[in-house]
């Protein structure tokens, strides 16, 4: 564990599994079973030594149209603008 208690809050940090979503251009990647300490509070997360470059390097690999192209499509991102008449 990086740290028991949150710095923002105070509260209790506990080691979870979460997942990461990265913007790539207008597509949206979601990168599961990131470890990472999550406040139980406010959510701040805290991440060990290493796996912020990792999430960089997976990012900047993405940047491949192809490798992007080579994952699962799990879903739609679409785009309505907060005064457009719903």
């Amino acid at each position: 564990m990086i740290v028991s208690r949150c710095a923002i809050c105070g509260g209790k940090v506990e080691e979870r599994e979460i997942s990461e979503e990265v913007k790539i251009r207008n597509d949206f990647v979601v990168i599961e079973n990131v470890r990472a300490g999550v406040c139980v509070e406010c959510g701040e997360r805290y991440y060990p030594p290493g796996v912020v470059d990792r999430l960089r390097g997976i990012e900047r690999s993405l940047m491949d149209r192809e490798k992007l192209k080579r994952l699962d499509v799990i879903g739609s991102t679409y785009r309505l603008r907060y005064d457009a008449p719903f």
